[in-house]
């Protein structure tokens, strides 16, 4: 069976970035995780998906959204423009769209896969995208810092919230998003907004069945579209171009070595016609 590995580029490295304080401790981790995902799924083909620094439609449409986020710090930003560098040279295709988040790429492509007959997986620190999971797309969220995940498919989420992937938009549009500054609904909490969600199926019909909820109709519709991921943006899908296998060459070797990646360098999973001993250092 043809495998995609989607990753979500920002969330991971933000999340390694938040959970080490050692110098490239980010890219290192991001890319531990990177590589640990590849072994334990073994994808036929592999993308990473990243943010462009830029205002994106959603900007547009609500002038308040994700306003409270606090500016990428420089060490972090540095670590990011790294980790692509190392990512070209491991073979890994990147994508980046301006005008929209990590997450319409990963939507898009995910939807595209599932046409080409692959089998999807995307991993991400992102709950938002447990929206995305179908019959053929499942999600890997990292659970505590990049070290360990777990794996929400459909019938978890059946089990978890009792609705299906595609209701968790309007579960979020009615209790809003603290993070992204997306409003919802005044006064609508989770539980909430999935008991409404079970019972009125959608949010339109939950709007339209509840008076509180009327004069709020407009905030909430809005919030809907802020929430939801975009699965049909412009975007090429070169299967040959997604590809990727293990082991790395030499010059991936080299690449780490020189960042004083030593435990990465010295596993001889991944470079397995590299049998040089690399002296031991933070990672």
């Amino acid at each position: 069976m043809k495998k995609l590995l989607l990753v979500d580029g920002n969330s991971l490295i933000n999340r390694a970035f938040y959970a080490t304080t050692l110098t490239n401790g980010a890219t290192y981790g991001f890319l531990n995780m990177f590589l640990r995902e590849i072994q334990d799924v073994a994808p036929t083909h592999v993308a990473v998906a990243f943010d462009v620094r830029a205002k994106t439609f959603r900007h547009q449409m609500f002038d308040g959204y994700k306003v409270h986020r606090k500016p990428m710090p420089d060490d972090l930003a540095r670590q990011l423009f790294d980790l692509k560098d190392l990512l070209a040279i491991m073979g890994v295709k990147m994508f980046e769209k301006a005008g929209f988040e990590a997450d319409d790429i990963i939507g898009t492509l995910a939807t595209l896969a599932g046409k080409h007959g692959f089998h999807t997986l995307i991993l991400t620190s992102d709950r938002d995208l447990l929206q995305l999971v179908t019959d053929t797309t499942e999600v890997c969220l990292t659970k505590v810092g990049v070290s360990k995940t777990e794996i929400w498919d459909t019938t978890r989420i059946a089990k978890e919230y009792g609705v299906v992937p595609k209701q968790l938009v309007d579960i979020k549009a009615l209790m809003g998003d603290k993070s992204d500054n997306i409003p919802g609904a005044p006064g609508i909490g989770e539980k909430t907004a999935v008991k409404l969600i079970k019972e009125f199926v959608n949010v339109v019909a939950a709007v339209d069945a509840i008076e509180k909820l009327h004069e709020h109709r407009d905030i909430i519709l809005k919030s809907r579209d802020l929430a939801q991921i975009k699965c049909d943006i412009e975007m090429p899908f070169d299967v040959d171009a997604l590809a990727f296998t293990l082991p790395l060459d030499k010059p991936v070797f080299d690449a780490f070595k020189s960042r004083g990646f030593s435990s990465l360098c010295n596993r001889a999973d991944l470079f397995k016609n590299t049998n040089i001993p690399v002296q031991q250092s933070f990672f």
